[in-house]
């Protein structure tokens, strides 16, 4: 990669020049549309990963969309908890990176046009995923469309959670010695109405959570089983909370897999 220093009156200003720069510029240009994940995955992840149909082997109506950290690469237990919910058939759910958030907020939108989305809308994330996803339900609210739980795992910029949201959860540590500078860190989240979004900050630097927390970094938490566990915890209560505001909904599911997610539940996978 070619780099000139160029003098002007204003002061110097650098020019990345040759094939290497438009390489590497195309490549920014892909990622922040959405058409590379850097993680490995298909052309088009979110596509082929956000899937909106109804199956009938679930216990739980409804969908969880997970959103990964900075181009993807970072975040992987956002991957984990979607495949163990999938796995054990509890809701339907998928993992997407961050810089997808537009195409996967217009994917949401148009199945729920086509009335082909039902039950409980619950959105997960970490880092800069987690503050996307603030972002991609703020949008959905401009069309009316409620958010159950929106869980944020150590959120870096969060804006403001919109009201559309009815419950709010941010797992996060903090860092006092760093957490001024906005990368790389946990902070807590604000409602934009306290009075229509119930909202919870839980700081595992000072939290009584019964697993160890110390140790734990903004690149770890994510992957940490206790953290996995109240993740997947905060997700079965709202699953449960909206079928019981709609109790004749999948009554024959949730008997068939009532032993199985009781385990489920006590004894999460690591």
């Amino acid at each position: 990669m070619a780099v000139k220093l160029l003098m002007k009156q204003n002061g110097p200003k650098i020019r990345l020049t040759g094939p290497i720069t438009w390489a590497f510029a195309g490549l920014l240009l892909m990622v922040s549309s959405g058409c590379v994940d850097l993680t490995g995955r298909p052309a088009d992840p979110v596509q082929s990963a956000v899937v909106t149909s109804d199956r009938a082997d679930f216990q739980y109506e409804g969908h969880a969309f997970g959103m990964r950290g900075f181009l993807g690469v970072f975040s992987l237990g956002i991957d984990g908890l979607a495949n163990r919910l999938n796995h054990d058939h509890i809701i339907q759910a998928a993992a997407i990176a961050d810089h997808s958030k537009g195409q996967f907020q217009r994917i949401i939108l148009r199945d729920y046009r086509k009335h082909l989305m039902h039950g409980p809308l619950i959105l997960y994330g970490h880092s800069w995923g987690a503050d996307d996803q603030i972002r991609v339900a703020r949008a959905l609210g401009r069309h009316g469309i409620k958010v159950q739980l929106l869980l944020l795992i150590d959120p870096v910029t969060p804006p403001r959670v919109p009201a559309n949201v009815e419950r709010c959860i941010d797992i996060y540590k903090s860092h006092p010695d760093t957490d001024w500078l906005p990368i790389w860190r946990g902070v807590p989240a604000e409602a934009k109405d306290v009075y229509r979004t119930r909202l919870t900050d839980i700081n595992l630097r000072y939290a009584a959570v019964g697993f160890p927390t110390k140790k734990l970094t903004h690149a770890t938490i994510i992957d940490s089983p206790g953290v996995q566990k109240m993740m997947l915890h905060a997700i079965l209560d709202a699953c449960r909370r909206w079928q019981g505001r709609h109790p004749k909904v999948n009554m024959a599911n949730r008997r068939q897999t009532q032993d199985k997610m009781a385990k489920v539940s006590d004894n999460p996978s690591p």
